[in-house]
């Protein structure tokens, strides 16, 4: 009756764990539809409910791929390539080469339109590239020649053109209709942007066009019209240029939507102004204006002023051509206008610049009384801290040294004491057994607490090893497992830096011990370029972010503070009964 019981308990738990599994499967395919409809808003909050420290590698993975290319949607290109490094790192572990091989070309495209300094792109399409090659595979192959192609296409478009041509020939042995329409799209910028056959460029943006229509792709058919409207307005074809502007403003595009609005009417606004349609070309400019952030309400009026003055110039002229002294006068009254807007813009200039002088000397002095507090604050973490350590030490010390000590000569006399005892009976016997297991295990734990309160860096070895030695020492005395992983951690880093690092990790253990009740950890160590990521993840509680209360001290506030002092910066991400995950970024200068 008890196997059958435990037959049906096991059988239930299984059933709960696949539907819960299917469940998050299903989140994870969510996300995927609506990170391709480019519903940005609406894939963070799906993923948001995703509990990640459930899911096994390989949903974890795509989870990670997931985040990062709707932080790229977001146009947050260093948090997307973090999480791509991450996805990577667990299909390298998984060994699936094919959606490495997707990762390495996400990454490709991600640092060849970014501007990451430091970071290079061609060990990923390296990788691409022999991946590609091995496989054999022409839609892989006409991908691979594709991004080399643009990558070279600022700086060197012959080599360009040869590389569209090898991916067009691969494209050719495919069924991939959409991959052959974004090659020739690519060749048709090409020769449209960096080369003096237009009428070739118009070739290939139509044969794109077909297939994206086909496919009602609007953005992309946005993009057509947007470039082909490009190429009528370099051939002085206005009336065309025009046409294919307002076709392009007639889609109701989703990506990137006001930015593309700005770019579109200012394009729009130009094309009218060369075919000497200025009511139009004012209409359109008022438009790119209004979605314009960047300029200044100065600059856009001047701009106004001087399309309108223009426009009201040229309608002066056509209506009043025989009467010479009434366009005089009209041309004085112009004239007497701008002048006074011109002393009154000087003047408006003058009185805010004044004004800004005020408001800067206000800033500058609430900053230093700012350092000031800050540095206070600091000082006093930093005696805390140093109390701390010397505290720590000497309860490391006196557990070892005196309770120890009396521990060890305890379990000696009590040994000789038992051998010593004649014909002792076998509950005396038994009695004498379980007081010697007592003693032992209670000379082990005070052993374990005086090496855990002594935790620290080592002179002779870096940040990673001492990591991973604490986490060893606390999963062995606590219920907890916690795994260490580490990218790019090979170098050591400055010892004050180290010190600092160690600390606040340890401080964000003991808070998962205390708080968390947790059974899993994860510290992942992560040292890309200029900066170090610090992410500490559990399957606890969790609990409402938004409770937290800055108290000063050795919590979240007190690692909080000594990040900051480093230029870096904390983020806390919890789900009440779900986990928390904590990120921490450090410069490193």
């Amino acid at each position: 009756m008890s196997r059958k019981l435990n037959y049906i308990i096991t059988l239930t738990a299984s059933l709960c764990l696949a539907v819960f599994g299917y469940a998050q499967n299903n989140e994870l395919k969510l996300v995927d539809s609506l990170v391709k409809e480019k519903q940005v808003k609406a894939a963070y909050g799906v993923l948001q409910k995703i509990d990640s420290t459930t899911l096994d590698e390989t949903n974890k993975a795509q989870y990670y791929k997931l985040f990062a290319e709707n932080l790229l949607l977001d146009n947050q290109s260093d948090k997307a390539y973090l999480y791509y490094i991450y996805a990577k790192r667990l299909y390298t572990k998984l060994d699936d080469k094919a959606s490495l091989a997707d990762i390495n070309l996400d990454l490709v495209v991600l640092l060849n339109a970014s501007d990451f300094e430091n970071l290079d792109y061609q060990p990923f399409l390296d990788d691409y590239m022999d991946y590609a090659k091995a496989q054999n595979d022409p839609a892989l192959l006409a991908k691979a020649y594709m991004q080399v192609g643009k990558c070279f296409i600022n700086n060197q478009p012959e080599k360009t053109i040869y590389y569209f041509k090898e991916s067009l020939k691969y494209g050719s042995h495919t069924n991939d209709t959409l991959l052959n329409a974004k090659i020739n799209h690519n060749v048709g910028v090409l020769y449209a942007e960096h080369t003096s056959y237009l009428d070739s460029a118009l070739y290939h943006y139509n044969i794109a066009f077909k297939e994206y229509k086909r496919q009602n792709l609007i953005d992309y058919m946005s993009y057509i019209y947007n470039n082909k409207a490009t190429v009528y307005e370099k051939q002085k074809k206005y009336d065309l240029a025009i046409e294919n502007y307002l076709r392009a403003d007639s889609l109701p595009i989703k990506e990137y939507r006001k930015k593309n609005k700005q770019l579109l009417y200012g394009f729009i606004a130009d094309a009218y102004e060369k075919n000497k349609q200025t009511d139009k070309a004012l209409e359109y400019l008022k438009l790119h204006l209004t979605y314009k952030d960047s300029v200044s309400e100065d600059e856009q009026n001047t701009q106004i002023l001087d399309i309108q003055t223009r426009y009201e110039t040229e309608k002066k002229e056509k209506e009043n051509l025989k009467l010479k002294q009434n366009r005089i006068w009209l041309s004085t009254i112009l004239i007497i206008v701008l002048l006074l807007f011109i002393i009154s813009y000087y003047a408006y200039r003058n009185q805010k610049g004044k004004k800004q002088i005020v408001e800067k000397e206000k800033e500058l002095q609430s900053q230093k009384l700012e350092k000031i507090l800050k540095n206070q604050e600091l000082s006093s973490i930093d005696a805390m801290v140093a109390g701390q350590e010397k505290e720590r030490q000497r309860i490391a010390n006196d557990l070892h040294d005196n309770l120890g000590s009396l521990l060890a000569t305890l379990k000696l006399h009590f040994h000789n004491l038992k051998v010593k005892k004649d014909r002792l009976k076998s509950e005396e016997n038994a009695l004498f057994d379980k007081t010697d297991e007592l003693i032992e295990e209670t000379y082990q734990k005070v052993r374990s607490m005086a090496h855990a309160k002594n935790a620290g860096i080592k002179a002779n070895e870096s940040l990673l090893p001492a990591v991973k030695n604490f986490a060893s020492k606390v999963s062995l005395a606590n219920k907890l497992v916690i795994d260490v992983i580490d990218d790019g951690m090979e170098v050591r880093l400055d010892n004050a830096l180290e010190i600092t690092i160690f600390r606040v990790i340890q401080e964000l253990i003991t808070n998962i011990i205390k708080h968390a009740n947790a059974s899993e950890a994860n510290i992942h160590l992560t040292h890309h370029g200029d900066s170090i990521n610090i992410l500490v993840e559990d399957n606890g509680v969790g609990f409402d972010v938004n409770t937290i209360k800055a108290v000063k001290g050795m919590g979240l506030h007190s690692i909080q503070t000594r990040v900051e002092s480093l230029e870096g910066k904390v983020t806390v991400e919890s789900i009440e009964s779900k986990g928390t995950s904590v990120i921490i970024d450090i410069p490193i200068v």
